[in-house]
């Protein structure tokens, strides 16, 4: 498993927002970039962390299970820079 911390950060802004384009405006890259980022997360975790629907987007059970734990990682990788 290789997690790159940019996939971390996208997928925190979508579970912030709920909203794959106002996370991508947040993380300042465009819509399909933070989709794909967040699709090749999902790829590397085994399983889907969004669940997508036309205007309704939400966080699976795995998606909520793992969020606590992207987000200590993320604060880990800021503290050190």
């Amino acid at each position: 498993m290789q997690l790159q911390l940019y996939q971390v950060r996208y997928f925190l802004a979508l579970a912030r927002t709920l909203n794959f384009t106002q996370a991508a405006k947040q993380c300042n890259v465009t819509q399909p970039a933070l989709t794909k980022a967040v699709q090749k997360l999902e790829q590397e975790l085994g399983g889907t962390l969004i669940h997508r629907e036309r205007h309704l987007t939400q966080l699976t059970e795995l998606g909520k299970m793992i969020l606590p734990t992207l987000e200590k990682i993320f604060a880990a990788a800021e503290a050190v820079r």
